[in-house]
């Protein structure tokens, strides 16, 4: 006897999940929107900055968040990439869990389902599963924030553009 959860359960559970998450992100956004306009995570620029003059991968991502919840893509993406890359992630993850409960549910079928099916009297096209995460979205994590880590650096030092504004002084 095996014990364990249906494939079906565990598409389900993880809907669920990732629905708590994306909604206590909503609320923790709406949050900050309204209530802690003046979040910060640390006071002052981070050691990497304080040492090298240069900005870690993770300088702005604070900023990043804030223009993200005031609906400014553009300014968030240019303060840091990563917030908007993994709240798009997210969502594209949560679609894949409801496509994947919604569309794909596994029906038991009778035989003379199955002999319909085989005739082509039944449709199969959209029983497929959408995998949550895909290699490139990995990979494309790790070329979003080295790519950007360099591209922000180079365009500070070659070109002394600084969108944040906290080495413009020192370059």
């Amino acid at each position: 006897m095996r014990i364990g959860i249906k494939k079906e359960n565990r598409q389900w559970l993880g809907f669920l999940g990732m629905t708590l998450v994306l909604v206590t992100a909503f609320f923790f956004a709406w949050y900050l929107k309204t209530k802690g306009s003046d979040v910060a995570f640390q006071e002052g620029p981070c050691g990497f900055s304080q040492t090298l003059h240069l900005y870690c991968p993770g300088c702005g991502g604070t900023r990043a968040v804030k223009y993200l919840l005031q609906f400014d893509p553009i300014r968030s993406f240019l303060a840091n990439p990563i917030p908007l890359y993994t709240a798009i992630l997210l969502l594209r993850i949560w679609v894949a869990f409801l496509h994947n409960v919604v569309c794909c549910r596994e029906l038991h079928r009778s035989t003379a389902d199955v002999q319909k099916q085989e005739n082509g009297d039944m449709m199969t096209g959209s029983s497929r599963r959408w995998k949550l995460l895909y290699q490139w979205e990995m990979w494309g994590i790790l070329v979003v924030v080295i790519g950007f880590f360099i591209i922000r650096n180079l365009a500070l030092v070659l070109f002394k553009w600084d969108f944040l504004g906290d080495m413009a002084g020192y370059w």
